[in-house]
């Protein structure tokens, strides 16, 4: 994309609709919880954390209720997405490394093959068709691969001078986001697309890095990038490539089909989570009675937010 794309600033003007907080629940034996993602359903999958025993992935029916998302035995379970259809997307580790999962609807799981050649893979997002997406690794190499419904495992191409990357998101249609890097390039945000090509997505300066975290259905992406002194800015790419730039320290991590993004700042050491609507519109989503800061991780088309909020997996609902 030309650098002659990059250009309007998002204007952030102050948005005053009231959110409502509800807690997601928790598995029974506590401990720090995320939800990672939501589908327009309103269910949630998300990680819970407990000191002593392995992480467990966790599925949020939105209302209250949490259901452990059981994995091999004894080894730990990330879930980081689900698609509308409720199948998810994770990754289990132990002694011998990470594999990629699925898990069915009903709660079953599916370990993926890994590639030939390499030791280990993670699973990092879904789309509508039930294809994951992720890496597969060896030793510090990372390369993005897709997996069928089926479980066939195939290589994702990579732009030009990069030999590794690291997947964030995946639209219902197929849209794909993450890095890639190289030895003569910098950290550089991609979107592949439906078709399987890969779109580079220009930063805010020349050898300056972006990396890209989350995507909708029309190719819109929501990330971050450097400008020229190092400074980070949240950012949007449209579905043309062009940039449109959201605060200083902003950090994107979903976007809906609306193009409204949702993600975090940091204000005197806490997180502040905070929406942006694609008008320009800024609303800073609140804190849980108790709790100076909160993390947003995901958004549906149905504006509902999920993260966590102190230890807590939490849902914003603006009204």
């Amino acid at each position: 994309m030309s650098a002659a794309l990059l250009a309007a600033a998002v204007v952030s003007t102050p948005a005053h609709a009231a959110t409502t907080i509800t807690d997601l629940g928790a598995l029974p034996s506590g401990g720090r919880h995320v939800a990672t993602s939501v589908n327009d359903a309103g269910a949630a999958v998300g990680i819970a954390y407990s000191s002593g025993v392995p992480t467990r992935g966790v599925r949020y029916d939105g209302n209250g209720g949490a259901v452990e998302l059981v994995g091999p035995a004894n080894a730990d379970t990330a879930v980081e997405a689900v698609n509308s259809s409720g199948i998810a997307v994770g990754t289990t580790t132990d002694k011998s490394g990470s594999r990629a999962l699925r898990f069915n609807a009903d709660g079953t799981h599916v370990v993926l093959p890994t590639p030939a050649g390499f030791t280990g893979a993670i699973g990092q997002a879904i789309s509508d068709s039930g294809t994951v997406y992720g890496v597969a690794t060896e030793g510090r190499r990372q390369v993005p691969v897709a997996w069928s419904p089926a479980g066939a495992v195939t290589a994702m191409v990579l732009p030009a001078g990069a030999n590794g990357a690291d997947l964030k998101d995946a639209s219902a249609n197929g849209y794909v986001v993450g890095r890639v890097s190289g030895p003569t390039i910098p950290t550089t945000a991609v979107r592949w697309n439906p078709d399987g090509s890969a779109t580079v997505l220009s930063g805010l300066a020349v050898d300056q890095a972006a990396w890209a975290t989350a995507v909708n259905q029309l190719g819109e992406v929501a990330g971050a990038a450097l400008d020229a002194g190092f400074s980070a800015w949240g950012v949007r790419w449209n579905a043309d490539g062009s940039l449109n730039k959201y605060e200083q320290g902003f950090g994107p991590t979903g976007i809906n089909d609306h193009g409204t993004v949702v993600g975090s700042v940091v204000v005197n050491g806490d997180q502040v989570p905070v929406l942006h609507e694609k008008s320009g519109s800024r609303l800073e989503l609140g804190f849980p009675a108790g709790d100076s800061t909160a993390s947003a991780q995901d958004i549906n088309n149905n504006g509902v937010v999920v993260g966590s909020a102190g230890s807590r997996a939490v849902k914003w609902t603006v009204g």
